[in-house]
């Protein structure tokens, strides 16, 4: 991680888990984060747990990646691409908040945002990706 660009990364804990500090904490942009995540993927035990699964991982960034495309096409622009979650890097978010789209915190789908025309094209996105994104928002 320091070596792609996170100097102040720190050294894995006694019991060898992987810090979770956001961008802030480690004085870089979540983009140079995410950079760096996606560098040193590869280098994470795989036990199972997706945090721990670079092939899981990658497959859930690609899966929210092609969500968003999808919300694209279907005529909402301002979509963010996923980024990294502030609480948990490795896990991606759509920053819904930043794009201007306004949202329900903890809202279950039918009820995500704060329009029925972005709901729906939300619906139909989910179902083309197979993809449940309820709870994927900041």
């Amino acid at each position: 991680m320091r070596s792609h660009g996170v100097p102040s990364f720190p050294d894995p804990s006694s019991s060898a888990e992987i810090p979770k500090e956001t961008a802030q904490q480690l004085g870089v942009s979540s983009s140079q984060l995410q950079a760096a995540l996606k560098a040193c993927q590869h280098l994470l035990p795989n036990t199972g747990n997706t945090d721990d699964n670079p092939a899981a991982l990658h497959q859930w960034w690609s899966q929210m990646l092609h969500f968003a495309r999808c919300m694209h096409s279907h005529g909402v622009p301002n979509w963010p691409d996923p980024s990294a979650y502030s609480q948990d890097p490795l896990r991606p978010t759509f920053n819904l908040h930043a794009a201007g789209i306004g949202f329900h915190p903890g809202a279950q789908p039918g009820n995500i945002v704060n329009s029925p025309q972005i709901e729906a094209k939300v619906r139909q996105c989910q179902s083309v990706v197979h993809l449940d994104v309820s709870g994927w928002y900041q």
